[in-house]
């Protein structure tokens, strides 16, 4: 038998013929072992991992009716091993291989591999195998635990039928308004925590101000402006098929498995897209939350990747890449009724042959067309009216994609906030910047506002004496920092893509 797991490990790719040499191609998946494989890979189903995805009603009936081949029986050891990888792997660091959806996103090294889980595993107990993986395979850390308890609920939601659809009214509702299902209506704000402690009797079915501010609950956790009425936007989500919602937490709970574990990464900044909001973690706490602007949808989406933030600029110019000056700059000085020149001015854009320059070409309409062919570039001068505002946060990448501050700060108060050309544009720079120099000496927030309106000092670098990772991440689906679940649109499309990886509908 060794010799027929020899052979078939070494047709096997990866590691399986050195895990197997190093046990001298002995058979490991005895029934007993088997039983608690197949345990293991039933109770992943609770993390969102059917067992349909690892095959396991075949691979069951392989094992009960062992073959009398010995060939055969060799296949489906070395088979087993590789299942048990796999779903070790799932659990771990996810079913979906992050970059066959987002081809930017680089593999994160793991520090533990699924042979070390597995080898751990087998060493306990048959008994024990599927109890010891379903506790130290899966991501350790809170926002991951809440996940997964969020899956049951709204799981258990759905086998009770999931909720009826609310019915609209000729202007929206709110607090002082009739609302003719009113019983329905706090039943479904119950349902999801909105409105604890029950509903008061209502005969007269108007929305107090206590289930006004449940509708406000759960507006923001949709991604809605909070007003407390029921508008269509509102009456949408709330309407939204719960099995649409427990496919959500599905695919979210396997995109927040492609995180670094807190013992590989105890600090770092994540943006979600999705929701356009910015937060920072450390051992597992998130320390601070702010909103952020990200790219236009279908136009200049921000790319899913990580990097580290190496260094910080202030009062920066903005080298203009053509893309954005063929598509929105060079077009709107030529359109504007004032005339190229005065539109350059006004706005502190320059045309110059390298970026940097201090050379600075004519505003002709000529040279604005070489900018728009590549042959000439644009910089905007720093300042207050600068595009990236008065600092910028770099970390390498083939994107262009950086974290900065703006000049268009009411965009932060919009519930919809894609309207940057890709990078993204941060709420609160000094806080954030604050954070990060931490191990850089003489920085305090006086200092940092300092250094981004001193005129004097253009392109001010500052490298970090201690490198942030960050992740610009797609999270749909959300556990907030008061352990509220929340959900935010599909802007971009993603969640089709893990939908159909899941062979969800």
């Amino acid at each position: 038998m060794n010799s027929f797991i020899q052979t078939e490990a070494a047709k096997s790719k990866g590691g399986i013929d050195g895990w197997y040499r190093a046990r001298n191609y002995t058979p490991v998946w005895t029934g007993e072992y088997l039983g608690g494989l197949a345990q293991f890979i039933r109770e992943l189903d609770a993390h969102g991992l059917a067992p349909a995805l690892f095959q396991l009603d075949a691979w069951d009936a392989q094992w009960r009716a062992p073959s009398p081949d010995p060939r055969v029986r060799a296949a489906v050891e070395v088979g087993t091993t590789q299942l048990a990888l796999y779903a070790i792997q799932a659990v771990a660091y996810g079913f979906v291989d992050p970059d066959t959806v987002h081809k930017k996103w680089d593999d994160i090294p793991r520090q533990l591999t699924a042979y070390h889980f597995l080898d751990q595993a087998l060493q306990q107990s048959p008994t024990q195998f599927a109890s010891f993986l379903l506790q130290t395979a899966p991501p350790q850390d809170e926002r991951y635990k809440e996940m997964v308890k969020t899956l049951a609920r709204y799981r258990k939601i759905q086998a009770l039928g999931g909720w009826r659809d609310l019915p609209a009214t000729a202007q929206p509702a709110g607090p002082g308004s009739q609302y003719p299902e009113w019983n329905l209506l706090t039943s479904r704000l119950q349902a999801e925590g909105d409105l604890p402690g029950g509903a008061p009797k209502n005969r007269k079915r108007i929305i107090d101000e206590r289930t006004g501010d449940a509708i406000k609950s759960f507006q923001f956790r949709h991604g809605i402006e909070p007003d407390g009425y029921i508008g269509t936007a509102t009456l949408e989500e709330l309407n939204t098929n719960i099995g649409y919602r427990v496919n959500q937490i599905i695919i979210n709970i396997d995109r927040l498995r492609w995180m670094p574990r807190t013992w590989e990464q105890s600090e770092h900044v994540e943006v979600n897209i999705a929701e356009s909001a910015l937060r920072v973690y450390r051992n597992q706490r998130e320390i601070t939350v702010m909103t952020v602007v990200v790219g236009r949808k279908g136009i200049s989406e921000t790319p899913v990747f990580h990097g580290d933030v190496e260094s910080i600029y202030f009062h920066p110019t903005w080298k203009v890449p053509t893309s954005i000056a063929k598509r929105l700059l060079v077009p709107a000085a030529l359109s504007s009724s004032n005339g190229p020149q005065a539109y350059m001015v006004e706005h502190g854009y320059e045309i110059v042959s390298s970026y940097g320059s201090t050379s600075v070409h004519s505003n002709t309409v000529d040279n604005l067309n070489k900018v728009a062919s590549g042959s000439l570039l644009m910089q905007q001068k720093g300042g207050p009216n600068n595009s990236l505002g008065l600092i910028k946060f770099i970390f390498p990448n083939d994107s262009a994609v950086y974290l900065h501050d703006t000049n268009h700060r009411e965009l932060f108060e919009k519930a919809d906030r894609d309207f940057s050309s890709g990078c993204v544009r941060v709420q609160r720079p000094e806080e954030l910047a604050n954070i990060l120099l931490q191990s850089n000496p003489g920085w305090t927030i006086p200092a940092i506002r300092a250094a981004m309106e001193d005129a004097s000092q253009p392109d001010r670098r500052e490298v970090l004496q201690k490198k942030m990772p960050v992740y610009l991440n797609y999270w749909t689906c959300t556990i907030m920092g008061d352990s509220r679940v929340r959900f935010d649109k599909d802007i971009y499309g993603h969640d089709v893509t893990m939908f159909q990886r899941f062979g969800l509908q």
